[in-house]
């Protein structure tokens, strides 16, 4: 990506899903995440030793959390998770319905 940091036009994104599941390796850019200006990044199932947790931006990491499901609404993201221990503390809690055998994890924003 550092080869074609100059040659791409951004605008800013909700959710962003890391590339390479997060591996340090497929890390995104610092001016794209300037310009990108997520709310969550998604970081995959790569070996935690391999990981890049995106220092400074909110994030869920997908090895943890297990499958994910995002239900957007009107002003909201609800998000849903495999694992029904897994919590994030900066996203706020509605006390939504589990569904489809995933457990409701949070409200992402509204």
């Amino acid at each position: 990506m550092e080869k074609i940091e100059d040659d791409v036009s951004l605008e800013e994104v909700d959710i962003l899903f890391a590339p390479h599941h997060g591996r340090d390796s497929g890390k995104v850019p610092k001016s794209w995440l300037d310009t990108l200006n997520p709310k969550i990044i998604v970081i995959g199932e790569a070996p935690s030793q391999h990981l890049n947790y995106y220092q400074g931006f909110d994030t869920i990491k997908q090895n943890s959390a297990g499958d994910l499901v995002f239900d957007c609404v009107t002003d909201a993201v609800h998000i849903y998770v495999e694992n029904d221990s897994y919590q994030e503390d900066f996203l706020d809690d509605e006390n939504k319905s589990d569904k489809d055998d995933l457990y409701y994890l949070v409200e992402g924003w509204s």
